[in-house]
C-alpha cells in the first residue's frame, strides 16, 4: 500500500486529483479527509457536549478528601 499526500478544496463533494497523481486513475483507492473546524463547528461542540468535570472520579483521590489533600498540599509550601 502506498500513501499519498496533498491539499485540495472539496467542491460538489469532488475531490479532484491532482495531475501529477494521474496514475491512479481508475483505481480504488482509500480516502483519508482531514480538515481544520470552523470556530462556529468549535462553539457549537462545546455547547452540545458542554464542559462538566462534576462526574469526573479520580480514582487516586478516591480515599482522600479532596479538600483536605489540597489543604496538606499547600502547607508543603
Amino acid at each position: 500500500m502506498h500513501a499519498i499526500e496533498f491539499e485540495t478544496d472539496i467542491q460538489n463533494g469532488v475531490v479532484k486529483i491532482p495531475d501529477e497523481y494521474g496514475h491512479l486513475k481508475n483505481r480504488h483507492a482509500r480516502i483519508v479527509v482531514l480538515y481544520e473546524n470552523t470556530a462556529e463547528e468549535l462553539s457549537a461542540s462545546v455547547k452540545q457536549v458542554g464542559i462538566d468535570f462534576a462526574t469526573v472520579k479520580a480514582p487516586s483521590l478516591a480515599s482522600h478528601d479532596g479538600v483536605e489533600y489540597q489543604r496538606k498540599q499547600r502547607d508543603e509550601w
